[in-house]
């Protein structure tokens, strides 16, 4: 009789035990916390997704091919307007001024056909541009001009040694490609680059942030070297000199 009650009393004080533990308020509870998410590595250590820096209006659904009959067609008629100049052997502004003639000429023969055949003109919208449209866009364009002429200013004068380095890479790297393309068929190239490259990242981003991360550290563990060794040096040398003059 005792071993047969002795159980059952222990499952009872556990039991009891149990509820209790339950009715107890969250905060008093130790329950595990669920691990937290692993840390993301953006490129360029970005806050915001690449629908929003692009814009995150039309212009960014249609270089991430969310609009993709838009997108296609971009692309179909750049590659046509290419072979088009490639091909024909004719310059921009022979093709333009060609285009505008027979446009002007279809336009002038409908409207005065439309006059004797009591018909509607043709629907042209009135084309003018606001002063708000044109103010806004000198002001940006004002700003990024300013910024430019204090880059250039500070160049020639010399103060900033590291600036002046990255400067002459990007345009001896203007130069090499230049010399591999001309200025239409590089015009094509960035058209197609620009509606392929941001889909292709938002797609395989984490994969493409990991290796840029990589590429990243390298690239400034080797900066730092050659910063050490020579930048930092000369910078040194050239603060000296204005000191003395």
């Amino acid at each position: 009789m005792s071993e047969s009650s002795e159980p059952s009393v222990v499952e009872n004080v556990v039991n009891s035990l149990t509820d209790k533990f339950h009715e107890l308020p969250a905060s008093l509870q130790t329950t595990e916390e669920p691990p937290a998410p692993p840390i993301r590595h953006r490129l360029f250590n970005r806050q915001r997704s690449l629908h929003e820096i692009l814009g995150g209006g039309k212009s960014a659904d249609v270089l991430l091919w969310r609009e993709k009959y838009l997108t296609g067609g971009i692309l179909f008629g750049a590659t046509l307007a290419w072979l088009l100049f490639e091909k024909s052997g004719y310059t921009l502004l022979t093709i333009v001024a060609n285009v505008l003639l027979v446009l002007v000429v279809v336009l002038f023969i409908w409207s005065n056909a439309a006059v004797f055949l009591h018909r509607s003109p043709p629907p042209i919208p009135e084309l003018e541009l606001s002063e708000d449209m044109v103010a806004s866009f000198a002001s940006v364009l004002r700003e990024e001009i300013n910024k430019a002429l204090a880059v250039a200013h500070d160049i020639a004068l010399g103060k900033d040694f590291r600036l002046f380095v990255k400067v002459a890479a990007v345009l001896w790297g203007l130069s090499i490609v230049g010399g591999w393309f001309h200025f239409l068929t590089l015009i094509y190239l960035c058209i197609v680059i620009a509606h392929t490259l941001p889909v292709i990242y938002d797609k395989y981003e984490d994969n493409i942030d990991n290796y840029a991360k990589v590429a990243v550290e390298h690239a400034n563990k080797h900066y730092r070297k050659l910063d050490a060794a020579f930048f930092s040096r000369f910078s040194r040398a050239s603060v000296k000199e204005k000191k003395a003059q």
